[in-house]
């Protein structure tokens, strides 16, 4: 969003943000208001319970909704709102307020709820809640002048909410082509971790419960003896632990751990691997779209996709040539894969160029503020 925002501004909007003071990452509050680059941000009070805990994570969320609702109602008006997904169910509060002040809403779906959370076993999905939840969103959907999808699957899924086909764009997310880049495989963070000499399936960013990581650790199980080949997880998240103790409980070798990185050496963390790990849990294509793929395509990295083969993602990577996608559960092939092209890094290599050219043609960020750009003007003409 970052990214968008940027590049509204150099083409003469007036962006304003409006966040929380948290910080991703967790740790120091950030400041209540800045200019960044020339977007207006405006960061609204909350509470901090973190992720701890349900009870916590719903008081944050509360706070946040009545703090943004003041700042979204308070702020000079604007032509247009891009509300995302988290936390869940915002759109509904930028469409109240919006109404109220004759603001057009766009709906930007990064995943879809309550659907990702009945998919995850979070929630029942015959419960009362559920079936609340689920009306809740189709209005809102239903409701906002214009929805922003991910994907065709993704597509599918939000047509079945009775959404106007009319109203939806797919527009996939994207990384900058001129920030990540294929560069040399050895660099200073391929030395101080001794990757050099390994071929390398890198999986960087949340380990978030919609990733599929149990066909990915049984694999690396199955090749505990091929010394060569490595496992590198580089983020954190809920499933942190998952991966930790698998690895201790196992005494794999080859499964390295690291925290989140910088993002302006993340390019450099790209280069030092092989191939890119990106994963999915069964039952999510089109609930969830795992946006790392664009940076892999960008770094010239071929994809190794796990998980639910109806994704977008799944297709992507079989249809263009740039990778290979593997059934979640399927450890046994997904071990024999790494095998075969550990072995053929002459065929990686075909892999990571195809990436290249199939991020410049489609998935590099020029492309998605165009699309952006089209959707905010067919949503104000509307």
């Amino acid at each position: 969003m970052t990214e968008l925002a940027t590049s509204l501004v150099d083409r003469g909007m007036s962006v304003t943000a409006i966040a929380g003071r948290g910080n991703y990452t967790g740790g120091q509050k950030l400041p209540r208001t800045e200019t960044y680059k020339g977007i207006r941000i405006s960061r609204s009070w909350s509470t901090s319970f973190g992720k701890r805990n349900i009870a916590g994570r719903m008081l944050d969320y509360l706070s946040f909704y009545i703090a943004a609702a003041w700042k979204l109602a308070t702020i000079p008006r604007h032509d247009v709102i891009l509300s995302l997904t988290t936390p869940p169910f915002i759109t509904l509060l930028a469409l109240i307020v919006g109404r109220l002040r004759k603001i057009r809403i766009i709906a930007v779906q990064q995943d879809l709820y309550p659907d990702v959370a009945v998919a995850l076993g979070a929630l029942r999905a015959d419960s009362l809640l559920t079936r609340f939840l689920s009306w809740l969103d189709r209005k809102t959907l239903q409701h906002a002048d214009r929805v922003i999808v991910l994907g065709e699957c993704m597509r599918e899924r939000v047509l079945r909410k009775s959404v106007d086909a009319a109203h939806i764009d797919v527009i996939p997310n994207w990384a900058d082509g001129t920030a990540t880049k294929p560069l040399p495989r050895q660099n200073w963070f391929s030395e101080k971790y001794q990757l050099s000499s390994s071929f390398v399936l890198l999986f960087a960013g949340n380990f978030g419960l919609v990733n599929d990581f149990a066909t990915v650790l049984d694999a690396a199980k199955l090749l505990r003896d091929e010394t060569r080949i490595v496992f590198l997880f580089v983020g954190g998240g809920v499933q942190g632990g998952l991966i930790d103790e698998f690895r201790t409980r196992h005494e794999l070798s080859n499964i390295i751990v690291l925290p989140y990185h910088p993002p302006a050496v993340m390019p450099e963390v790209l280069a030092a691997s092989d191939v890119a790990l990106v994963t999915l849990a069964d039952g999510l294509a089109g609930l969830s779209v795992p946006s790392k793929t664009y940076g892999s395509l960008a770094a010239g990295k071929p994809v190794l996709f796990v998980g639910d083969l109806r994704s977008d993602i799944a297709r992507l990577v079989e249809s263009r040539g740039c990778g290979a996608a593997v059934r979640a559960g399927d450890s046994l092939v997904l071990a024999q894969v790494i095998r075969n092209w550990a072995a053929r890094r002459e065929d990686v290599a075909a892999f990571g160029i195809n990436a290249r050219a199939v991020f410049e043609a489609n998935f590099d960020r020029s492309h998605a503020v165009n699309s952006y750009v089209e959707s905010m003007y067919r949503c104000v003409s509307g």
